[in-house]
């Protein structure tokens, strides 16, 4: 389960930043991309609970992919939500940088 929302994440991550770089658009693809997200996020952290135990970089990456799909997808907001994601990414990569 891990690997598969490690497998979407990284879809995601291509298709977001090749779409951005060669402006390439598909049909649905703003429904669709955080869909995709969301799912990651959520086998990420299903992955989590089920061993117990593990890696809190992934547990922030998770908790990043769906918050940061979510409000974007449902147009939701909240004070100061661009901080909390932006910090939440970047604390989940320090944390994955470091294996803690």
């Amino acid at each position: 389960m891990k690997y598969l929302g490690l497998f979407l994440l990284a879809v995601w991550l291509l298709l977001q930043g090749a779409g951005h770089i060669l402006k390439i658009t598909f049909p649905f693809e703003s429904k669709i991309l955080p869909g995709i997200n969301i799912a990651a996020g959520i086998l990420l952290l299903l992955t989590l609970l089920k061993i117990k135990h593990g890696n809190i970089g992934i547990l922030f990456l998770g908790f990043w992919s769906v918050l940061n799909s979510s409000l974007f997808l449902f147009n939701i907001t909240f004070s100061y939500s661009n901080i909390v994601v932006h910090v939440c990414g970047i604390v989940a990569g320090i944390l994955l940088i470091f294996k803690i």
